[in-house]
C-alpha cells in the first residue's frame, strides 16, 4: 500500500514524494532547519494577511470619525457665521463621502482607503492656501490620519503581494 504524504504547511496529499509542494512550496527534501525556515516564514507572511485584516478595520473606525467630525462639528462652530450654510452644506457632504468610504472599506479596501487619503491630501492642501493656520490647527491629529490610512494602503499592497505570490496563502482572506 502507497504511503500518503502530506504537506506540513498546506495540507496537500502527494503519493509519491515530490521535492517541493505544487502549491505552497514547501521543500520536502530539505534539511530540517530550512523546513522549518520554510513553514515560519509561510506563518509570518499569514500573520500579515491576518493584520492587514485589523489594520483595514481600524482605517474604517478612522474614516467613521473624519465623517462624524464633519457632519457635527461644523454645527457647532459655524452655525451663525455668514457663509453658515455654504461651510456646512460643504462639510456634510466630505462627512457622508467618508460615510460611504468606511463601509465600503470592508469590499474593496484599497480604492476605499486610497480615495479618501487623496481627499484629505487635497483638503488639507486647500485649507493651507486659504489660510495656512488652519492646516496647523490640529497638524498632530492630520498627520495621524495621513500616516495611518497611508500604512494600511501599504499593509494591502504587501498581502496582495504576498497572496499572488502563493497559491495556498492566495485563500486567506483579509477582507
Amino acid at each position: 500500500m502507497n504511503e500518503v504524504h502530506i504537506c506540513p504547511v498546506c495540507k496537500a496529499e502527494y503519493q509519491e514524494l515530490p521535492e517541493k509542494c505544487n502549491r505552497c512550496g514547501f521543500p520536502f527534501n530539505a534539511s530540517e532547519l530550512e523546513k522549518s525556515h520554510y513553514v515560519a516564514h509561510q506563518i509570518l507572511k499569514e500573520g500579515n494577511i491576518s493584520d492587514t485584516k485589523d489594520n483595514i478595520m481600524q482605517s474604517r473606525i478612522i474614516l467613521l470619525f473624519i465623517a462624524v467630525l464633519n457632519i457635527v462639528f461644523p454645527f457647532i462652530t459655524y452655525y451663525n457665521s455668514p457663509n453658515a450654510t455654504v461651510v456646512i452644506g460643504f462639510s456634510v457632504i466630505i462627512g457622508l463621502i467618508f460615510l460611504v468610504f468606511a463601509f465600503t472599506a470592508k469590499k474593496i479596501p484599497f480604492l476605499s482607503l486610497l480615495i479618501p487619503l487623496v481627499m484629505l491630501i487635497i483638503i488639507y492642501s486647500i485649507e493651507f492656501i486659504i489660510d495656512p493656520y488652519l492646516l496647523l490647527n490640529g497638524i498632530s491629529w492630520k498627520l495621524v490620519y495621513i500616516i495611518f490610512l497611508s500604512y494600511s494602503l501599504y499593509r494591502i499592497y504587501k498581502s496582495n503581494k504576498i497572496k499572488k505570490e502563493s497559491e495556498h496563502l492566495s485563500k486567506k482572506d483579509y477582507k
